[in-house]
C-alpha cells in the first residue's frame, strides 16, 4: 500500500548537466553531477576566448548535456561553438525556464538550469541551420528597410501638409510615379504648376487642374533641403531592398524552389509571403510534430485556460512575430479572392466575433495548409465556395439528425 504522504521526487535522466546563464558581457556556468557532488561554478567573459574557454570546461568536466536561455543574440556564438564540438546543447525559451520568484541571481539562475538539464524538463527550442538563418536575416532585415521607406514617406507627407502642399488629398498613393516625381521638381526648387502637373501619368491625367491647385504652397528653403535628404535615404533604402531581393531570390531558388512553388499556390501566397515563411519555418516539417504545435509556435493558438472542468477564454499565445505578421497579411489576401473557400468561411466567423479575431482564425487555418504543403510537397489546390457549401450542409444535417 503507497504511503498517503509520499514525496514525488524526479529522478535525473542524465548523470552531468551544466547551466549557462548569459549575458550580454557575462556568462555564468554551473556544472554538476546528478548526485549533487562535483559541482563547478565559473564566471566567464563573452569575448571569443571565453567561449572556448567554456567549451574546454565542459568537454574536460564530460557533461552530457548543456541547457541555455535564447536570450537575445548572445546565446548564438557559444551555441554554435558547443554544437560544433559534439555538446548537446539545448536552447530553451525564457518563458518556459523561469527562476522561483524572489530567488533569481546570475549564479541561482545557472544552477536552476543545471536542475533542469538534469532532470531533462526543458524543451529544445527550433534553432534553424545556417541556409535557412542566412534566409531569415535577409528577409528581416528587408522588413526592416521597408520599415524604414515608410517612416521616410511619413515624414515627406508632413513636410509637404505643412507647406499647405496638398498633393496627398489628390494622389491616393504618394510612392506613385506621378507623386514622386511631383516631390522631387519641389525639392529642386521648381513651382511651376503647368511643369509639375506634366508628371502626371495614367489616370492621374484626368486630374491636372486638381494636381495644379495642390502644389501651390509655400515650401521653404530648408523645407527643400530636408526634402532632398529625405528623398536621399529613400533611394538608398530602395536600392538596399533591391539587393536583399536579389541575394534572397538567389537562395530560395537553390534550396528551398520547390517548397516555394507550392506556396505560391495557396490563396493570398506570392512571392514574398512564400520567402518570408520559409525563412521563419524551413522547408522540414520534422521539426514540428503536428501542425498545431506549428501554430502554437507561430502565436497563432489560443492558450489553455481552463479550472473547475470550464474552459475560459484566452487570448493568442506569444510566438513568432515575424511569422504571424505574415500570416496575418497571407489571410487578408486570401479572403479577397473570389470564389474562395477562405472568403465566406471568414464572412461566417464574422458574424460571431470581430474581424480582427475572425482574420486570426483564418490565418491559423491557413498555416496548417502550409505545414501540410511543405510536408507532402505537392501543391495546394483551391477547393473553392462549393467546398465550403458542402460544409455547412453536413453540419446542418448532423444538427437536424442530433436535434431532431
Amino acid at each position: 500500500m503507497n504511503k498517503p504522504n509520499a514525496e514525488v521526487r524526479l529522478l535525473p535522466q542524465v548523470d552531468k548537466a551544466c547551466g549557462l546563464d548569459m549575458h550580454k558581457d557575462k556568462i555564468v556556468c554551473f556544472i554538476s553531477n546528478k548526485d549533487g557532488t562535483g559541482q563547478h561554478l565559473e564566471e566567464f567573459g563573452t569575448f571569443s576566448e571565453d567561449l572556448f574557454k567554456i567549451r574546454n570546461l565542459i568537454i574536460q568536466h564530460r557533461v552530457e548535456r548543456c541547457l541555455m536561455e535564447s536570450t537575445g543574440v548572445y546565446w548564438i556564438s557559444l551555441y554554435g561553438i558547443l554544437t560544433e564540438a559534439g555538446i548537446n546543447t539545448i536552447v530553451a525559451n525564457p518563458q518556459h525556464i523561469k527562476q522561483i520568484p524572489k530567488r533569481k541571481t546570475d549564479r541561482k539562475d545557472a544552477r536552476w538550469l543545471c536542475t533542469l538539464a538534469l532532470h531533462g524538463l526543458a524543451r529544445q527550442s527550433f534553432v534553424p541551420g545556417p541556409t535557412q538563418q542566412a534566409l531569415r536575416e535577409l528577409c528581416r532585415n528587408r522588413l526592416f528597410y521597408k520599415q524604414g521607406q515608410t517612416k521616410i514617406t511619413n515624414r515627406i507627407v508632413k513636410i509637404l501638409e505643412r507647406a499647405n502642399i496638398k498633393l496627398r488629398s489628390v494622389v491616393s498613393n504618394i510612392n506613385s510615379q506621378t507623386a514622386m516625381g511631383i516631390i522631387r521638381l519641389l525639392a529642386a526648387g521648381n513651382t511651376d504648376t503647368e511643369r509639375l502637373a506634366a508628371c502626371c501619368k495614367g489616370l492621374l491625367k484626368a486630374k491636372k487642374e486638381l494636381i495644379k491647385q495642390a502644389v501651390i504652397g509655400t515650401l521653404g528653403r530648408d523645407d527643400k533641403l530636408i526634402l532632398k535628404m529625405l528623398l536621399a535615404d529613400l533611394d538608398h533604402n530602395q536600392s538596399q531592398i533591391e539587393r536583399l531581393e536579389i541575394q534572397i531570390s538567389r537562395l530560395t531558388a537553390e534550396h528551398y524552389k520547390d517548397a516555394a512553388t507550392c506556396l505560391q499556390t495557396i490563396s493570398g501566397i506570392g512571392e514574398l509571403s512564400a520567402q518570408i515563411i520559409l525563412s521563419e519555418i524551413g522547408n522540414d516539417m520534422g521539426v514540428f510534430p503536428t501542425a498545431d504545435h506549428l501554430t502554437s509556435w507561430c502565436g497563432l493558438a489560443p492558450g489553455n485556460n481552463e479550472s473547475a472542468g470550464k474552459r475560459r477564454n484566452t487570448t493568442v499565445k506569444k510566438g513568432n512575430k515575424y511569422l504571424r505578421v505574415a500570416m496575418i497579411s497571407v489571410a487578408w489576401g486570401a479572403v479577397r479572392v473570389k470564389n474562395s473557400y477562405w472568403k465566406p468561411l471568414f464572412e461566417k466567423l464574422r458574424k460571431h466575433m470581430k474581424a480582427q479575431k475572425a482574420i486570426v482564425a483564418i490565418a491559423r487555418r491557413l498555416l496548417k495548409v502550409i505545414y501540410k504543403t511543405i510536408k507532402e510537397n505537392k501543391p495546394y489546390k483551391e477547393k473553392g465556395f462549393d467546398h465550403f457549401l458542402d460544409i455547412q450542409q453536413k453540419n446542418l444535417l448532423k444538427t437536424s439528425i442530433k436535434f431532431g
